[in-house]
């Protein structure tokens, strides 16, 4: 019966972690997320403002390229 507890306490406390790793990757998705709308938001601004130049709508899109996708930035950097 001790062994059988103790079974069910380790089956716990694994699922415990699982739910924790599951949570930490739901965080980070969010995170993400909400950057990303930041960035659009930003970017919207940008579009809607008309001292706002193509070079720097250009290099706003780079900024969130690199981050979003960092090899095939270094793609677009070496075309030019």
């Amino acid at each position: 019966m001790s062994e059988s507890m103790a079974d069910r306490f380790a089956k716990l406390r694994s699922l415990r972690e699982t739910l924790c790793k599951k949570e930490k990757n739901w965080q980070s998705a969010f995170e993400a997320k909400d950057w990303i709308a930041e960035q659009l938001n930003i970017l919207l601004a940008m579009v809607r403002d008309q001292n706002t130049t193509c070079h720097d709508l250009e290099n706003r899109i780079e900024d969130i390229l690199c981050v979003l996708d960092p090899d095939n930035n270094k793609e677009i950097d070496d075309d030019e």
